[in-house]
């Protein structure tokens, strides 16, 4: 990790006591960030939506450049996390708002997930508050990931009451669906990296367990897009047409210049 210094956060800000923020991760390769256009502009969209005060794109992008000079190899893989989160209680006012970039090593966890993942499914009880929005009230993924630990998994995915597959709890869930990929109807996050993966293909249905069991795969900036090999402990199907297709996808992510921006 980068040893720039910030300033504490007082614990009666809002992101402290409710979860006030917004926030992206990206995959860094060298000083090439993938998908950063998409990243960047889910993080400056959600925060418009919502009518707060935001960051200026060259300012973000200016604080990154500066902590990447001299950091790391070309082929160096790390992680950014940029955050706007509300450090004070006037949330109109831009004072009230920081920006935290900050460059992080990826965990072995989510290194080793890449090559299969062992999903579980959440209790019906665990749940977004905002499923849309990529922000750091992020109560229920930490805690569905620790339990998908604790049950054998290195993923959990969030359900609809009806008992249908929605998302990982960091990752979007597609089911390949015998070469036409869905993926779920209901609340989820627009997931940067599905969106690069299905291109103009935008076709929801409900992701039954029987659907994931017959084959789907993770999608993440840090996780990239990966199978799923087991769901609760059972097998799943591993299409031989999709296994070509994440392999293919996973390469343009490392080295289409149409899918990275050199910072």
């Amino acid at each position: 990790m980068t040893s720039f210094e910030l300033s504490p956060v007082p614990a009666d800000a809002p992101v402290v006591e409710r979860g006030v923020g917004f926030f992206e991760t990206v995959l860094l390769v060298g000083r090439r960030a993938v998908l950063w256009e998409g990243h960047l502009a889910r993080l400056l969209g959600s925060i418009s939506e919502f009518g707060f005060p935001s960051p200026e794109r060259r300012r973000i992008e200016a604080s990154l450049s500066e902590r990447l000079d001299g950091a790391f190899g070309d082929a160096t893989e790390r992680a950014v996390r940029v955050s706007w989160i509300a450090i004070a209680q006037d949330l109109d006012a831009p004072a009230s708002w920081r920006l935290d970039v900050s460059i992080r090593e990826i965990q072995e966890a989510t290194l080793k997930r890449r090559g299969g993942a062992s999903a579980v499914t959440l209790p019906a009880s665990f749940r977004r508050d905002s499923a849309t929005v990529k922000s750091t009230s992020y109560f229920a993924a930490v805690v569905g990931l620790r339990y998908a630990r604790r049950t054998g998994g290195d993923e959990g995915l969030f359900r609809e009451p009806d008992g249908t597959y929605l998302e990982g709890t960091s990752t979007a869930l597609v089911c390949w669906n015998e070469g036409s990929p869905v993926f779920a109807p209901g609340p989820v996050l627009p997931s940067v990296t599905r969106s690069a993966f299905l291109g103009a293909r935008n076709d929801r249905r409900p992701l039954t367990r029987s659907l994931v069991r017959n084959g789907a795969l993770l999608l993440g900036s840090l996780t990239i897009a990966t199978p799923i090999v087991r769901l609760d402990g059972e097998e799943c199907r591993v299409p031989d047409g999709m296994r070509r297709t994440l392999a293919e996808f996973n390469e343009r992510l490392a080295k289409d210049p149409g899918l990275g921006t050199h910072l």
